[in-house]
């Protein structure tokens, strides 16, 4: 179980790095696919937390960010029209990243 914890967490960490290379350097595709692959990576671990052993705090909640940046990743990766998904997606991963600090 604390694999899996530590597998969402190193995603989701990841998936922090990809969006700061969004927000103050040059967009790639690389790093929208590796965001959607950490992206699926965390909402993964999250049921797999949550049905292998006792549910993590808030489950509902972080399911939810985790969907809704995923979401606004392929948004971002289809239009390109600004910064403010990848922004929104930041301050939603560090909303994420304090529940792991938590734990």
């Amino acid at each position: 179980m604390i694999v899996v914890r530590y597998a969402a967490l190193v995603a989701v960490v990841i998936w922090l790095g990809v969006l700061q290379n969004e927000l103050f350097a040059d967009r790639s595709d690389y790093a929208t696919w590796l965001g959607v692959t950490c992206g699926v990576i965390t909402m993964v671990a999250l049921f797999a937390m949550k049905f292998l052993g006792p549910p993590p705090h808030a489950f509902v909640p972080r399911a939810a960010i985790v969907a809704l940046m995923l979401g606004l990743t392929l948004i971002d990766y289809a239009y390109h029209a600004s910064k403010m998904p990848a922004a929104i997606n930041a301050c939603l991963g560090l909303l994420l990243l304090s529940w792991y600090a938590r734990e």
